[in-house]
Parts: structure tokens; sequence; C-alpha cells
């Protein structure tokens, strides 16, 4: 099972490689099948860009302070075209300043929000992000890429997951 989930992780993702994040499951090889399923469908799937749900990735882990997924997000996000301009500033979490269109910049202030304060987000939230264009499947979406950005943070900080290439 660990090598065709590998596979897949290989083909699917486009690094030509598998991640730390899921090597660091290889010893419960159905931990990696669900882990790989989430990440599959939170942000390979559905209709937002990868590109936008990879941003919300590099939002989250910045402040949660997890360098593993900002790394990675950030890096995933270079190959696939955006600007090192524009990386620089999601880095640093200059949402307001990065150039991006309206609807990504809302949909990352409400990420960076939600992770700031989950209990804190609800209804309006949801509005805001509504009123920014976006249907009730791509809302969903994107408080699934933060849930799984949250916990893959939690994850790799607690098993001290090393950045792919360090």
């Amino acid at each position: 099972l660990r090598e065709q989930v590998h596979r897949e992780i290989e083909q699917e993702l486009g690094f030509g490689m598998v991640p730390n994040v899921f090597r660091a499951l290889d010893s419960s090889p159905r931990m990696l099948e669900s882990n790989w399923g989430m990440f599959k469908s939170a942000v390979l799937e559905g209709n937002l860009p990868r590109t936008v749900k990879e941003m919300v990735g590099v939002v989250v882990s910045q402040v949660n302070g997890s360098e593993y997924a900002r790394q990675v997000h950030l890096h995933s996000l270079g190959m696939q075209g955006v600007t090192e301009e524009t990386l620089a500033r999601l880095a640093a979490g200059n949402i307001r300043d990065s150039g991006l269109p309206a609807s990504t910049i809302e949909v990352l202030e409400f990420a960076q929000s939600v992770a700031r304060d989950p209990s804190g987000q609800g209804p309006s939230a949801r509005v805001r992000l509504r009123e920014s264009g976006l249907s009730d499947s791509d809302v969903l979406e994107v408080v699934g890429a933060v849930q799984l950005f949250s916990a893959v943070n939690i994850f790799t900080d607690i098993m001290g997951v090393p950045v792919d290439g360090a």
C-alpha cells in the first residue's frame, strides 16, 4: 500500500518525489493513504485553483509559525509560476499588498483570520466570501484547505518533519 500511495503522490503532486510530510507517515500505510486522500481532495481537486489553496497553506502556516508547510507551499507556488514578489509578500504576511485579485485576497484574509482565531469565525465570514463571488462549494474548499493546513502544521511541528531538501 505504501509504495502504491507513493507512486500516486509522485504522479499527481507534480514534484517528482514524495514530500517528507508523507514520508513521515510511512510506518502507518493507512494513515499515509488517508492523509494523502485528504490532501488530494482539499488541494488538487475542486473548483478553486490549486495556487489559491496553496496560498492558504502559506498564510495558515505563517500564522501558526510552522515552517515546513510554509516553505513547501512557497516552493510549489514558485514552480507553478507565482512571481517572486508575490511569494515574498505572502511569506511576510502582506496579503493586501500581494497584487492578487480581490477575491483571492478575501480568501487569504479569511484563512488568516480563521488560523488566528477559529472560534471567532462564523456566518458573517462565510457571507463575505460569498459576496466576493465564491459559491457554497468554493467556501467549503477554502474551509477544507484551512482545516487541512492547520492539521499539517500540528503534525509537522510535533513530528519534527524536516523541510524537503534541507
